[in-house]
C-alpha cells in the first residue's frame, strides 16, 4: 500500500466499521467530458516527494521539468509553511510546472470534521489557501492521501468548499489500490469506488497499485484494479490519474515486498497503466524518501541529490509518450484484451474491438480506445515487463492500411492477408491507428 513511507509520512485514517453500499453509481446528465483537467495539452506526468527543505532552488525545479514532468505533487513535510509554498511556487512556475499545495492541517482537517462536523474547519481549510490561491503556478490543493470510506463524507465536504471557493482550480484526493483491505473501510473494492463516486463530486480519479513483487513477478489483481478504475471512470467521462513505482519497498505491513524496477518494469508500468486508459502517471518517488517503519530503495534522485539511472528511464519514457499520449487525451478507453497463457484477473473483459476479429501470439494485451469522431485505436504492449511478444492482429476485410506508433514516430503500414504482425519488446508498446 502506497506512501506508508515512514511513520511522519503517513495521514492519520480514522477507521470505523460501515455497512455495506455496493450500487452502483448514477450516470452523470452529461455528454460533455474533459480528460485534460490540467489544461495542460499532454499526459499529467507528476511526481510524489518533492526536494527536501536543502534542496529547494529554481535550479531543482528545472531538473524535474528536463525530467518530463509538468506537474508537481507538493509534501508537507517539506513545504510547511506559506512562505515554503509560495517560495516553491515561484520555482513552478519559472519552470512551467503546475503545483498542488498539500498541507498536514487539511489532512487532520478531514478527519476532525468526520468526527465533529464543524463549519470552522472548512472555513480554516479555505482561509489557508488565500495567501497563495492566485499563483500562475496554483494548480490546487492536494488534500489527503488513501482516505477510508469512513472519511468520504468530510471529504466530499471539504472539496464542495473548495470548489466553491476556487472554482477555476482542482483538488486533489489519492484512493487505496485494491489490496488495501484493510484500509478502505469498505466491504468490497468495488463498494468503495462506487461509495466515492456516488459521495464525492470528482472530476477525476488518482489511485496507486504498485506491482514489481521481489521474486520477479507482477500482484495478481494489477490489471483488475486498472480495468475497474477503467470502467468506472469510462462511465463517468472522468480521467484517471495512476503512480509508477520508481523504487524498492520493504517491510509494508500485509503487503509482499517490491524489487527495485529496472527500464524494462518502469515503460511497462507506463504503457499498460496508457493501455488502460490513465490520463495522468505519477511517479512513486522522484526523490528518495529514506527509511523508517519500511525500507526504500533510491527513486530517480537519490538522499544526497544524485540522479539515479531511473532519473534517465523516467526521462526517456516521459519523451516517447508525449505524442501518443496527446492523442489518449481525446479518447475514450473502452477497454482491454488480454492474451495469455495465465488468466489475470480483469473486472470487465473485452474480447473484441472494432475490425479486430482476433489476436494470436504471445502474451499481451491491448488498450482499446475510440474519439468522439468514432475513429479506433489500440495500445499494445507485453503482458508483463520480462518478456519479448509477437502479436497478430486479425483484421477484417476492410482494414488495407494503419499508422503505427513506436513511441514518438510513426509511418503507414500495409495490411497483408488480413493480418499485422508486430514484434514487441519486454516492456515496449507499439500504437495504431485504423
Amino acid at each position: 500500500m502506497k506512501k506508508f513511507l515512514v511513520l511522519y509520512f503517513c495521514f492519520s485514517l480514522l477507521f470505523v466499521s460501515c455497512e455495506k453500499d455496493d450500487v452502483e453509481p448514477e450516470k452523470p446528465d452529461r455528454t460533455e467530458y474533459n480528460y485534460d483537467v490540467l489544461g495542460l495539452g499532454e499526459i499529467a506526468t507528476g511526481l510524489w516527494v518533492t526536494p527536501p527543505s536543502g534542496y529547494q532552488t529554481s535550479e531543482e525545479y528545472k531538473r524535474i521539468k528536463e525530467c518530463g514532468l509538468n506537474f508537481v505533487n507538493g509534501f508537507h513535510y517539506f513545504e510547511n509553511s506559506h512562505s515554503k509554498i509560495l517560495k516553491v511556487l515561484d520555482y513552478c512556475e519559472e519552470n512551467d510546472l503546475k503545483f498542488f499545495a498539500n498541507k498536514a492541517s487539511v489532512a487532520s482537517g478531514i478527519v476532525n470534521y468526520s468526527k465533529s462536523p464543524d463549519v470552522s474547519l472548512l472555513n480554516k481549510f479555505i482561509n489557508e489557501i488565500e495567501p497563495y490561491a492566485n499563483h500562475p503556478a496554483f494548480a490546487g490543493e492536494l488534500m489527503i492521501d488513501e482516505p477510508g470510506k469512513n472519511l468520504f463524507e468530510a471529504v466530499s465536504a471539504f472539496t464542495k468548499a473548495f470548489d466553491e471557493a476556487y472554482p477555476d482550480k482542482m483538488w486533489h484526493v489519492n484512493l487505496f489500490p485494491t489490496y488495501a483491505t484493510g484500509g478502505i473501510q469498505a466491504s468490497s473494492y468495488n463498494e468503495y469506488i462506487n461509495n466515492w463516486l456516488m459521495t464525492v463530486p470528482s472530476k477525476h480519479i488518482s489511485y496507486d497499485s504498485y506491482p514489481l513483487l521481489s521474486t520477479g513477478e507482477i500482484i495478481d489483481d494489477y490489471f483488475y484494479n486498472l480495468d475497474i478504475i477503467r470502467s468506472k471512470s469510462r462511465f463517468r467521462k472522468i480521467p484517471f490519474w495512476t503512480f509508477i513505482q520508481t523504487l524498492s519497498i520493504a517491510g509494508t505491513p500485509g503487503v509482499p515486498d517490491k524489487r527495485e524496477p529496472s527500464e524494462a518494469d518502469i515503460r511497462w508500468q507506463v504503457w499498460s497503466n496508457l493501455a488502460f486508459g490513465a490520463k495522468g502517471i505519477q511517479y512513486f518517488c522522484y526523490w528518495s524518501p529514506g527509511n523508517g517503519t519500511e525500507q526504500f530503495g533510491e527513486a530517480l534522485i537519490g538522499l544526497s541529490g544524485e540522479k539515479t539511472v531511473r532519473y534517465d528511464y523516467v526521462k526517456k519514457i516521459n519523451s516517447d509518450i508525449n505524442a501518443i499520449g496527446k492523442i489518449l487525451l481525446n479518447c475514450h478507453a473502452e477497454g482491454v484484451i488480454q492474451t495469455s497463457v495465465k488468466d489475470y484477473k480483469m473486472y470487465e473483459r473485452l474480447n473484441d474491438f472494432g475490425e479486430i476479429r482476433s489476436i494470436t501470439g504471445d502474451d499481451n494485451i491491448m488498450g482499446c480506445f475510440e474519439n468522439e469522431d468514432g475513429e479506433k485505436k489500440v495500445l499494445i504492449t507485453t503482458l508483463t515487463p520480462d518478456k519479448d511478444a509477437s502479436v497478430i492482429l486479425h483484421l477484417s476485410d476492410k482494414v488495407s492500411e494503419v499508422k503505427v506508433w513506436n513511441n514518438g514516430g510513426s509511418e503507414k503500414q500495409l495490411v497483408s492477408g488480413n493480418q499485422i504482425v508486430f514484434q514487441i519488446d519486454a516492456g515496449e508498446a507499439v500504437f495504431v491507428e485504423f
